[in-house]
């Protein structure tokens, strides 16, 4: 049944997809007969709203790519670069996410570029950002073992404190609503094999959806007090955000 909905959804999409398409080609054909100077507008206000992660709309962004998809290219990946490399800033990046990542736009080719689709041109940046984030914590790695005290660091041996998040220790997870299913007898005689087989399923249901859920909202409670405290001790090594 889920496959037959995700095969659905894709024929959906699909077909909104060419009508979308379809459009922009013919406004692209009609502006460029009636009005070609609107055509240059068109690719100067795509070209400020990605330079400054400002919201479009992707029939705009359609119409540009159509008219000089090697610009349009140029535009998108320029600001995809700017915003996914270090330091991130958060409303430029949920600019990315909201705007620009959920944009058809990666499903079209680069005539000009062997053919490639714009997703291509998407995971080579986020590879060549994320290879840089490697090669700087490789260069911090080695210089931490040329310290003198390093061998004190590869000293300490790893200890396990607490194993799970519902231990008492840590105070989650202790509601009686969650605990009572795991202190449930499912061995008693009476009990039949489909009952246990049901008792496992429920009890691997709460531990791996239930009780994620319960932390994901606790820790979006917390957060606000945990990063005050972590901003007054970091704030003495320098700026922190």
């Amino acid at each position: 049944e889920s496959t037959q909905k995700l095969g659905q959804r894709v024929v959906i999409a699909r077909g909104k997809w060419d009508s979308d398409l379809k459009n922009a080609e013919q406004r692209l054909k009609y502006l460029q007969q009636y009005s070609p100077q609107t055509l240059q507008t068109v690719i100067a206000s795509v070209s400020d709203s990605f330079a400054t992660c400002s919201p479009f709309l992707e029939p705009t962004l359609l119409v540009a790519w159509l008219f000089d998809a090697h610009k349009c290219k140029d535009i998108v990946l320029r600001a995809c670069e700017k915003v996914l490399r270090a330091p991130i800033d958060d409303d430029e990046y949920r600019w990315f996410t909201s705007y620009v990542f959920s944009s058809s736009i990666w499903m079209l080719k680069i005539e000009q570029n062997g053919g490639k689709f714009m997703y291509e041109e998407l995971l080579a940046i986020g590879n060549a950002v994320s290879s840089d984030i490697v090669s700087n914590m490789d260069s911090i790695y080695e210089h931490l073992q040329s310290h003198k005290q390093w061998h004190k660091v590869t000293a300490i041996k790893n200890e396990t404190l607490v194993s799970r998040q519902d231990d008492a220790k840590v105070g989650l997870l202790q509601e009686s609503g969650l605990k009572s299913v795991f202190e449930t007898k499912s061995d008693d005689g009476d009990v039949d094999d489909e009952d246990n087989k049901l008792s496992e399923d429920v009890k691997n249901f709460i531990d791996s959806n239930l009780a994620i859920n319960m932390l994901t909202s606790t820790a979006s409670k917390i957060n606000h007090e945990f990063q005050r405290h972590i901003g007054l001790v970091m704030r003495s090594h320098g700026a922190f955000k």
